[in-house]
């Protein structure tokens, strides 16, 4: 059979095909064919035997650019688990031809994981499920050709976040002075968005590009919108320096070769993003972070199974309380305590100037928050206020806060709900895989067996490149988790402040003894002595920190991995130090490559790319480590 894997629209450059080329090569087993241009294939066999509607579907909307898709011919096998998993690809076409014999028909489309009737293969045209098209054409009285046309589950996730912008779903109901008929009618206009998502993708009849305002149908935003724009599932819930990119992650976990059921970890977690979509690939997840701020900002992400109906309920009380009740309380006292607090703690004058006049209202949200019995509705609300938080200190800000989180909840809420109803379309259950995000350090994680981990993916530190708590420090403060700050930035971190064992029992590289015995390959000595002879003594024992905590880690993952898993590390191509008094670019993914090699570990490839919306200012491309045990 013919396998023609179509990219989205707004993959323009090479090293975003190339990525995607690794992915469905990956997931089909095989090495595809790089297509440029699609059109030219109608001209070859099988596609020159196409129908005018098929050849239609075929050749919309496809980017005229660097390329257009990959094309492999495979023996017939499973694809309704790729079209699940894949990531950058709009569309999945296969092509065979079949015996004019039902019974072989329907043994052919199980091969590929459609189960049909007998009864339903009369029709040239047959439509099994949301995300699949059957054409069936007679070459002969012995012949058919069959198409069958895949739709992959998270472009039409992705394309469920759009619905919300209908204005169905954007203008403000008739209903609008009860919250219950408020949010009743905005669920309507989601489910009816749904409803014509999934019928005019079946069609192929895309929109022209339609810019500004005006637009009402729901192919004015999906068809030419850019995929990095949209916010599937919980992704881009909260601000978090250096965050993985959501487009990638779930390339990221194909690469692993992994299956249902089995585990991933990610040992440098941050925020979420690149364990957040394994429930919806069937997977368990475990995360590490040492902040508590990230701890729950990817628990918060990463949890597509909380109670959907008593989060609406929990938001309508809210809503309620907050409009009749405001400043009922007492909070004199505690305001002046947070604001010596913020003051004190951040050092920085500006965002204690933008963030007090929010916060009486600020610590108001957080009481009546906290009020909430549901553990896991509470800890999604106080996320989204700390997201507020962030935004109100980071700029000096007019519009009242207590509306613009109103506002923002509204939006979050909405997602989720679309997420789930598209889910309960798709028959995707989310809950099939379990994700458990431990606060903790990965250079000892003796909470995980040996040899029980399927794959690994994760963004370390960059050295001393980005400060991890920065826009997060006032939002820390005022959810109370002070401890956050003691650790300070990576830089602070790495410099060794907090060599307290006792304190922080879980960090093995305190222990002097160990700290000191821990043997660097000769890339990362060199890196050290480089440092130092450029008279940077103080950056080269920073370096050194973080090298050897790196290496510790590298051990523990070694340990917890499967044998012949992988283990996908995201790091920055190159850093910028000063040298000689001169910017110099130091190849650092190569040294945490040898760090990785030193304790047994072996490079099985090496993928750069240039997806990341990470700081461009000290980081720029990256480079993906793939580890194999």
């Amino acid at each position: 059979m013919f396998c023609l894997a179509k990219v989205k629209f707004d993959l323009r450059n090479p090293d975003e095909l190339y990525f995607a080329q690794r992915e469905i090569d990956s997931l089909l087993s095989t090495k595809t064919k790089f297509v440029k241009t699609i059109a030219t294939l109608v001209n070859k066999k099988p596609f020159n035997l196409l129908d005018e509607e098929v050849i239609h579907l075929i050749t919309r909307l496809v980017y005229m650019g660097e390329g257009q898709g990959f094309l492999a011919e495979i023996p017939l096998k499973e694809i309704v688990s790729i079209a699940k998993k894949v990531t950058f690809f709009r569309e999945i076409y296969v092509i065979f031809e079949v015996e004019n014999n039902p019974e072989l028909l329907k043994e052919s489309l199980g091969k590929m994981g459609i189960i049909l009737r007998s009864e339903q293969l009369k029709n040239g045209k047959i439509d099994p499920n949301p995300y699949t098209q059957i054409f069936l054409k007679n070459l002969s009285e012995k012949n058919k050709l069959v198409t069958v046309r895949f739709l992959p589950f998270q472009t039409l996730f992705e394309y469920a976040t759009e619905v919300k912008k209908l204005p169905a779903v954007v203008f403000r109901p008739q209903n609008s002075v009860n919250w219950i008929g408020y949010f009743k009618e905005k669920e309507a206009g989601v489910e009816k968005g749904i409803k014509e998502l999934l019928e005019h993708i079946k069609t192929g009849h895309y929109r022209s590009p339609h810019f500004g305002l005006g637009k009402n149908h729901i192919g004015d935003f999906v068809d030419w919108a850019s995929t990095d724009l949209r916010k599937p599932f919980l992704h881009y819930l909260h601000k978090y320096k250096g965050k993985g990119d959501p487009r990638i992650s779930r390339a990221l976990i194909n690469l692993l070769d992994v299956k249902e059921g089995d585990t991933i970890l990610d040992p440098f977690v941050g925020s979420g993003a690149f364990i957040a979509d394994a429930p919806t690939m069937g997977l368990n997840a475990i995360g590490i972070e040492v902040l508590e701020i990230g701890k729950m900002i990817a628990e918060v992400k990463c949890n597509l199974r909380i109670d959907i109906q008593g989060l609406r309920d929990s938001i309508i009380k809210l809503f309620e309380i907050i409009d009749g009740a405001l400043f009922k309380q007492d909070i004199k006292d505690e305001l002046i305590k947070i604001k010596e607090k913020i003051k004190k703690g951040t050092g920085n004058s500006k965002a204690y100037e933008n963030i007090t006049q929010h916060l009486a209202k600020i610590i108001f949200l957080k009481k009546e928050i906290d009020n909430i019995n549901n553990g896991e509705i509470k800890k999604f609300l106080l996320i989204l206020l700390s997201q507020k938080i962030v935004e109100y200190s980071e700029k000096s800000r007019r519009w009242d806060i207590i509306n613009s989180f109103k506002f923002y909840v509204e939006d979050r809420y909405l997602t989720l709900f679309a997420t789930k109803k598209m889910a309960e379309i798709l028959n995707v259950d989310l809950n099939r895989g379990k994700i458990t995000i431990i606060k903790g350090d990965s250079t000892n994680m003796s909470i995980i067996k040996g040899n029980s981990i399927d794959g690994m993916v994760t963004s370390p530190p960059y050295f001393d490149a980005l400060d991890y708590i920065g826009n997060n420090k006032v939002s820390i403060l005022i959810l109370g988790l002070d401890e956050d700050l003691s650790w300070g930035s990576t830089k602070a971190f790495y410099e060794g402040k907090h060599r307290d064992e006792t304190k922080y029992e879980t960090l093995p590289l305190f222990a002097s003894d160990k700290y000191f015995s821990i043997q660097l390959p000769p890339s990362s000595l060199n890196l050290i002595k480089l440092l130092q002879a450029s008279r940077r003594v103080y950056k080269s024992k920073v370096v050194e920190n973080y090298l050897k905590m790196m290496k510790l880690s590298f051990e523990e993952c070694y340990r917890v991995l499967r044998d012949n898993k992988f283990y996908l590390m995201v790091i920055s191509k190159y850093h910028k130090w000063i040298i000689n008094d001169r910017e110099r670019m130091i190849e650092t993914s190569a040294i945490l490559g040898d760090l990785g090699k030193s304790v047994g570990f072996k490079i099985a490839g090496i993928i750069e790319h240039g997806l990341s919306k990470a700081d461009k200012g000290k980081i720029g491309v990256e480079d993906i480590l793939i580890f194999q045990k």
